[in-house]
């Protein structure tokens, strides 16, 4: 395996308003923002999640996870964007599944399976690579997915390899300048920010955070690597929903969530996302909790 990175360019993010949708209809939707206009004005960070609480109401979910009652759930995330007047477009990555009891068989990363979805939307379509298929729905081992997203390698010459190469896809960003989901140049090396699009796919934490271990490691070409991300995680999914904010600078998306079993986990990366402030950097992952 091999390593593709470009550190000279410098990218940078941006924030939106999004609703997520399993659906993937993801284009701005008003009247769905309107359910949590109330909200919005006591947000004061970058993005907020929301549930359908079991008094019919929308709620934001604690920052220490939240215990359901049912095996599914209406989310909202949100997300604000804070740089700019001008719609603009983007892609979120939501990952889900749930923390192995201990004591319980985590199986094998070659034979553990991590499910992969990214549906049509052809308003996005302008910015897909020639070999983009418009949607993908398939499964990957969690060592594939792991070397790509962990250790930043190339996917590999096999069925996995090339399922991986289907899933990721370009997307229209800030500026409308087309990017891509998978792109592993750095935000910032010289601030030592050592992020990437790829490594936002990660089911570790401290590479979604800082990315440069991972990276270190890839280019050292750490063959040897195991399954990092995906130990003691099971019943993983990722989805791709690419989004375009309206004239208010909010894009809204709905989603359902399954839980799987107790200890589930939802996080979501906005690529384009950023904090406020002076500095336009990459916003931090969102992650909560769902038990049962």
């Amino acid at each position: 395996m091999t390593k593709i990175s470009n550190i000279l360019s410098l990218p940078l993010f941006s924030i939106a308003l999004v609703w997520l949708a399993s659906t993937g209809v993801s284009r701005a939707d008003d009247a769905s923002c309107d359910a949590v206009a109330g909200l919005l004005s006591a947000i004061t960070a970058e993005q907020e999640l929301f549930y359908w609480s079991p008094d019919r109401a929308w709620k934001a979910v604690p920052a220490d996870g939240l215990s359901l009652t049912t095996s599914e759930a209406r989310l909202i995330y949100v997300t604000r964007e804070l740089f700019s007047n001008e719609p603009r477009s983007g892609a979120i990555v939501v990952k889900t599944g749930r923390t192995i009891a201990s004591g319980a068989i985590d199986p094998d990363p070659i034979r553990k399976r991590i499910s992969l979805n990214r549906l049509r939307q052809e308003e996005f379509e302008k910015c897909q690579r020639p070999r983009d298929l418009s949607s993908f729905q398939g499964s990957v081992s969690a060592r594939e997915y792991d070397w790509h997203h962990d250790y930043g390698y190339d996917a590999s010459d096999n069925n996995d390899g090339y399922r991986l190469t289907q899933f990721h896809t370009g997307y229209s960003g800030r500026r409308d300048r087309c990017k891509e989901t998978d792109n592993t140049t750095f935000d910032a090396p010289l601030r030592w920010d050592w992020r990437s699009n790829r490594s936002q796919f990660s089911f570790d934490p401290s590479v979604v955070r800082g990315g440069f271990n991972s990276q270190i490691m890839a280019g050292l070409h750490f063959s040897g690597a195991a399954a990092v991300g995906s130990v003691g995680l099971a019943d993983q999914r990722v989805e791709i929903i690419k989004y375009r904010t309206n004239a208010q600078n909010v894009a809204c998306i709905p989603v359902r969530i399954k839980l799987t079993g107790a200890n589930f986990f939802i996080r979501i990366n906005d690529l384009e996302g950023a904090p406020g402030g002076g500095r336009l950097i990459r916003a931090d992952e969102l992650s909560r909790q769902l038990r049962r």
